[in-house]
């Protein structure tokens, strides 16, 4: 790595430092207009994700993820942010950044500000980097490669016809869907490891990409002391005042169904005993399992649709699956170089 200050790789690592601070006016600003926004992120939520996003942008981390060839081209990058988190779909514009490709970003309606606020922190340090935002068919028009997070088969599906309408090849394409962890418990957790799994499915109310959707855990097991362990997790990181509302349809057909379920007093989350499929965000399914080879057969069939199994090792490698391990807390927000961040970065290396 160079040591002159303007390099990309550089001047994202410094950029990233300075957002560590909270109280940075353009971090504190940006923050504030994402609040305003419609979402359902709170002030607690989205420092703990931002603190923890900045914390990984390091020069070493940079250099390991994206390496320090310049790029022969420079090719023009649309990089359509997706909805599910206030920086989902960052790791594709920082890597964009990284190698000073220009880029034209699409934001969502939910998180309107961070992204600009820190384009435009950046800028300052590369004032030859070209950075616009506009909204997704204008990106695309200008777009040599085009990275994006849609929400759903529609959306990626439309993305694809105005790639199409624009001559982008689907070699110069990268669609990343939507996807959920899966925990897997077997009552033996520390007190440690069942308030970092709260944070997995809590965090940001359930509606991170990468949230913590499914719990394996033997059958008959109490779930009262991870229970508790959400309580307390919500006492430092409270719901967003609409959460409630929206778990109370979904908990009053549970109790119309007779399904046996949980949920604090306030109902700040929910957890429902039932068959392994996600549920809306803050409603946690919790599965059993005789055998923790019905887990390794059910994560099989699963095929993209799991980023990551969430559990201590020991019980990852006992179920002998090709689903990326993340330990508890470390679900939410990934390194740069897992294995999402691995295929954007060759999708936009040099030589791609």
């Amino acid at each position: 790595m160079t040591d002159e200050p303007n390099t990309p790789l550089h001047a994202l690592a410094a950029t990233a430092a300075r957002w560590r601070d909270p109280e940075y006016d353009p971090r504190a600003s940006a923050v504030q207009a994402t609040l305003d926004a419609p979402n359902r992120w709170t002030e607690e939520g989205l420092a703990h994700v931002i603190n923890r996003r900045m914390q990984s942008i390091t020069a070493e981390a940079l250099e390991e993820w994206l390496g320090e060839r310049a790029a022969e081209s420079a090719p023009t990058i649309a990089v359509l942010f997706g909805s599910a988190g206030p920086l989902d779909g960052f790791r594709m514009a920082l890597a964009a950044w990284g190698h000073g490709y220009a880029t034209a970003c699409a934001l969502p309606d939910g998180s309107p500000a961070l992204v600009r606020a820190f384009a435009k922190d950046l800028s300052e340090a590369l004032p030859g980097l070209d950075v616009s935002f506009a909204e997704p068919a204008e990106a695309l028009a200008t777009a040599d490669r085009v990275l994006a997070r849609p929400a759903g088969d529609d959306a990626a599906d439309t993305i694809r016809a105005m790639c199409e309408q624009h001559g982008v090849p689907p070699s110069d394409r990268l669609l990343q869907g939507p996807v959920y962890s899966v925990g897997v418990v077997d009552g033996h957790e520390t007190d440690d490891e069942r308030e970092r799994l709260a944070e997995d499915m809590l965090l940001l109310d359930g509606t991170g990409r990468r949230r913590l959707a499914v719990v394996w855990a033997p059958q008959g097991l109490a779930p009262d002391t991870y229970l508790e362990s959400m309580a307390h997790f919500r006492g430092l990181y409270p719901a967003h005042p609409d959460t409630p509302g929206t778990l109370q349809m979904q908990q009053a057909f549970l109790e119309a169904q007779d399904q046996s379920h949980a949920y604090a007093e306030d109902l700040q989350f929910l957890v429902s005993r039932g068959d392994p499929a996600p549920q809306k965000p803050a409603h946690i399914r919790w599965a059993e399992y005789e055998e923790r080879d019905e887990v390794g057969a059910w994560l099989r069939e699963q095929d993209d649709d799991v980023c990551a199994l969430i559990a201590r090792r020991h019980l990852h490698d006992q179920l002998d699956v090709d689903v990326p391990l993340r330990t508890p807390g470390g679900g939410q927000v990934p390194p740069l170089d897992d294995p999402e961040g691995r295929a954007i970065a060759q999708f936009l290396a040099p030589d791609a």
